[in-house]
């Protein structure tokens, strides 16, 4: 699934279409830890839905603020293992109007949320294959159309993208850095880290592949996939076997 490198939409639509007039890499995403491109993209995403929103894994809570701001009237429900929220996210997500519509939920992202609908799913947590793969079993179902709006599912990683490109020209200097961290880490870095995560992908593909959902638009590492059915049977374990299959075989 190639990224899309002009938007669909016509320029005079709004700001977040003049996304291509900046540049933005992994050393100035700020608190929403994402590209300039994909955070216009995902507020597009909003825009283009209804109903309720469903983020899961918030971190700072950035692209929190992001899907409040978008989307004043609706109720927003971001899931995430821990609280870790900024001060200044925190206290905008906590004003009056949004602290009774923004639901701040510390729990585990494979659950399903019962007797909730929505309208868009955004999911930037846990980016293995396996997390990612559970976190669309638990919620994809839930994700519908709201009127003649579309059901979006916008996941952040999926795709290969810019965003650590300024790395080449100082690449040997990173490299001893990472490994001079990964000493005292107990989780080892790679020292040129990908640009975006392999499991993510997998599962858009397989998405795609299934007949679940179709490709709405792309910028930088962000993928929104337009929902077409529900998750299809043994859909985790097809998956599962798709990838096993796609793995070199060992000599």
């Amino acid at each position: 699934m190639a990224s899309v490198t002009e938007s669909n939409s016509d320029p005079s639509e709004g700001f977040e279409d003049l996304a291509w007039l900046f540049t933005c890499d992994s050393r100035n995403r700020g608190l929403i830890r994402q590209g300039f491109n994909e955070a216009a993209l995902l507020w597009r995403a909003v825009k283009a839905t209804g109903g309720n929103i469903l983020e899961i894994g918030r971190n700072y809570g950035g692209s929190t603020v992001l899907l409040a701001a978008a989307a004043p009237d609706r109720e927003i429900y971001s899931i995430d293992i821990r609280s870790h929220e900024n001060s200044a996210c925190k206290s905008y997500l906590t004003r009056s109007g949004n602290t009774e519509r923004v639901h701040l939920l510390v729990t585990d992202s494979r659950k399903t949320l019962p007797d909730l609908v929505f309208g868009l799913l955004f999911i930037d947590g846990d980016h293995s294959f396996e997390g990612i793969l559970a976190d669309v079993v638990a919620h994809w179902n839930s994700l519908k159309g709201h009127g003649e709006n579309l059901a979006l599912a916008a996941f952040h990683d999926a795709l290969p993208n810019d965003n650590f490109k300024w790395r080449d020209a100082d690449r040997r200097l990173h490299r001893f850095w990472t490994r001079l961290k990964n000493k005292f880490r107990k989780r080892q870095k790679p020292e040129v880290a990908p640009d975006y995560e392999p499991g993510v992908r997998r599962v858009c593909e397989e998405l795609v592949r299934q007949g679940a959902a179709s490709k709405w638009q792309s910028a930088g590492s962000m993928l929104v996939l337009n929902k077409l059915a529900d998750l299809p049977e043994h859909f985790a374990r097809l998956a599962t076997e798709s990838t096993s299959t796609d793995k070199p075989a060992n000599n």
